[in-house]
């Protein structure tokens, strides 16, 4: 049986997030493809690994909150503990859930890495671009959670296409019943400039339909700032936003319970936060970006992001019509079928045995 462990710079990154959710789910369906796995993270603050410590396949010591100066000397001690339990376990691959160029140096086995998206690049975002290319350049192979983003890591990066695949992400694929919506739009994760929430609220402002009847809810990506703040008032919608925390059983409910859920993204990778949506029977009004079409095709309603009046119109319209919202849930159960936890699984075991045989 090959014998994967999972580098844990992510855990130590994220309480929560897409990433670290893809690799405890990931960690989670490997058995099942005759993959021996484990999470070894020796301190994180990562709120899946707590989730799921019942698993002996993941050894962790959570601690709730860690300074972001003391990062640095975490981040140090996990790679020795990492180095040392390499000796241990003895894996066949490692698998890196993020951009950790420092385990380099001493590594005497193979390595896999997922990319999630190339938003540093794109966006012109400080990053030391030249260790991220060694990992890359060394890597036994690449995995890439959409097309879209392995067509942005061959023209960023210039790599051999031979060496990248492509492999969704996916959900549990729970089915939920028809529940009473409440007057609320979902919005999740991070407001930076390229999430584009303020042209959200900016077009969810210039309707007073909508600033009547609906509430806007906020779920992770940190309280509210002070000029966040402030723009709400300039905008008249102090009264309209309401930022909640919690973990994912809380997520769940606000999905399911939204009248519509709003993701306006400049760039993604992936867009998990869309798939959660449409699994919870939430209508999804989404950017018009070339990964969310790639993934999602027509069980959302696509906008142009950038257009203020065009996101007010379908924000409205999608909200006004009841056969609407039931055409996108109907449309949205092949996307259900096709992305799911178990899929990726098996899709990135198969990569596991083929970098396995190269090295035979």
């Amino acid at each position: 049986m090959i014998k994967v462990l999972f580098e844990s710079s992510i855990f130590l990154h994220q309480n929560v997030g897409g990433i670290s959710k893809y690799i405890t789910e990931l960690n989670k369906n490997l058995l099942k493809n005759n993959i021996s796995s484990k999470i070894f993270s020796p301190i994180a603050i990562n709120y899946y690994l707590e989730d799921k410590k019942k698993n002996k396949n993941i050894n962790f010591f959570r601690i709730r909150q860690i300074p972001k100066f003391c990062r640095k000397i975490f981040f140090f001690i996990n790679n020795i503990f990492t180095f040392i339990y390499i000796k241990i376990y003895k894996p066949n691959i490692l698998h890196f859930s993020y951009y950790n160029k420092s385990l380099l140096k001493y590594l005497s086995i193979p390595y896999v890495i997922t990319i999630y998206d190339l938003i540093y690049e794109k966006m012109n975002f400080s990053q030391n671009e030249f260790e991220k290319k060694e990992l890359l350049e060394k890597a036994k192979h690449i995995i890439c959670i959409s097309k879209q983003t392995k067509k942005d890591l061959i023209r960023f990066y210039k790599l051999d296409k031979n060496k990248i695949s492509v492999v969704y992400l996916g959900t549990n694929n729970r089915k939920f019943k028809n529940i009473k919506k409440n007057k609320y739009i979902l919005y999740v994760g991070s407001r930076k400039r390229y999430k584009n929430f303020k042209n959200f609220i900016l077009a969810f402002s210039k309707s007073r339909y909508l600033t009547k009847n609906y509430k806007i809810v906020c779920f992770g990506g940190g309280n509210f700032q002070k000029d966040e703040i402030e723009n709400f008032k300039n905008l008249g919608l102090e009264y309209n936003l309401n930022y909640i925390k919690g973990n994912d059983l809380k997520l769940s409910n606000l999905y399911r319970r939204a009248s519509l859920y709003v993701s306006l993204s400049i760039y993604e990778g992936f867009g998990l936060t869309l798939l959660e949506a449409i699994q919870s029977r939430c209508p999804v009004l989404c950017s018009n970006i070339p990964v969310f079409r790639e993934i999602y095709k027509n069980s959302c309603e696509f906008v142009n992001p950038n257009n203020i009046a065009e996101i007010t119109k379908c924000l409205k319209s999608i909200l006004k019509s009841p056969k609407k919202q039931r055409k996108l849930i109907t449309n949205s159960k092949k996307i259900i079928e096709k992305y799911s936890w178990k899929n990726c699984a098996i899709e990135t075991a198969k990569i596991y045995r083929k970098v396995s045989n190269y090295e035979k």
